[in-house]
């Protein structure tokens, strides 16, 4: 997706690197307090439906509520990166957000999905149901549970993984193989919505936001599509 680069010509501002770091300082603070509550809140919500707050970080269950509070935070960082990668490549943000925010939010959101998807994946090692090796979790289609479905969220990480840590190599991939990686954010995403949608045990409760997500990230594929064959067609040589 089309991210910001600062210019390359010689009266580039020196600054750039300044704010850009204190925005990225900013924007990790605030989102990790956000984030903690929100996945302190699930595990209570989840785990007090059931159990007696006493027993709950002796529960046999407590590695079935990390996982459920985890990946459905995760799911929601990796729609809300998706959303706003898009954002950013239909220059939408352009005029309201500072560059240097606009690119560290979209940095933060899907490092820290990242993040959460292993958190995910490696509590489940210790599920008293289902019994997980470290080679479920990183082989598809391997695993006790779902094999299908949870294999194609193991695939979804890995194409995530890849769109994330590319950006760092632009310099050496070069921007135009760059631009064709990052389009596996698609796939990343579709994949982890149907991991999350068929395997998750919490699904009808999450349908609403896999409705919306999915209905966010299908128009502003549209508008992006249809704003770059307008651009290609007003900038297009006259054939007169």
């Amino acid at each position: 997706m089309a991210l910001y680069q600062p210019s390359t010509s010689s009266n580039i501002d020196i600054s750039l690197p300044t704010r850009t770091s204190a925005a990225s300082r900013a924007v990790t603070w605030i989102g990790t307090i956000g984030l903690l509550a929100l996945l302190f809140w699930l595990v209570m919500h989840s785990a007090l439906a059931q159990a007696a707050p006493s027993t709950l970080l002796t529960s046999e269950k407590l590695s079935w509520y990390l996982t459920r509070a985890s990946g459905a935070v995760a799911y929601l960082l990796l729609s809300a990166s998706t959303v706003w990668g898009l954002f950013l490549s239909t220059k939408i943000v352009k005029e309201w957000v500072p560059a240097p925010i606009a690119l560290a939010m979209h940095n933060y959101l899907s490092w820290t999905a990242i993040g959460l998807s292993m958190l995910h994946a490696f509590v489940l090692l210790f599920d008293s149901y289902y019994t997980y090796s470290i080679a479920n979790l990183l082989i598809p289609f391997t695993g006790p549970y779902e094999p299908g479905w949870v294999g194609a969220g193991i695939i979804g990480f890995y194409l995530m993984l890849i769109t994330s840590i590319s950006f760092y190599c632009r310099q050496w991939i070069g921007q135009k193989a760059w631009r064709k990686l990052h389009y596996f954010t698609f796939g990343a995403y579709v994949l982890t919505t149907l991991h999350g949608w068929q395997a998750g045990t919490d699904s009808a409760q999450l349908t609403p936001i896999y409705w919306t997500s999915l209905a966010l990230v299908l128009f502003l594929t549209v508008y992006r599509i249809l704003d770059a064959l307008n651009r290609r067609y007003l900038t297009a040589p006259s054939r007169l």
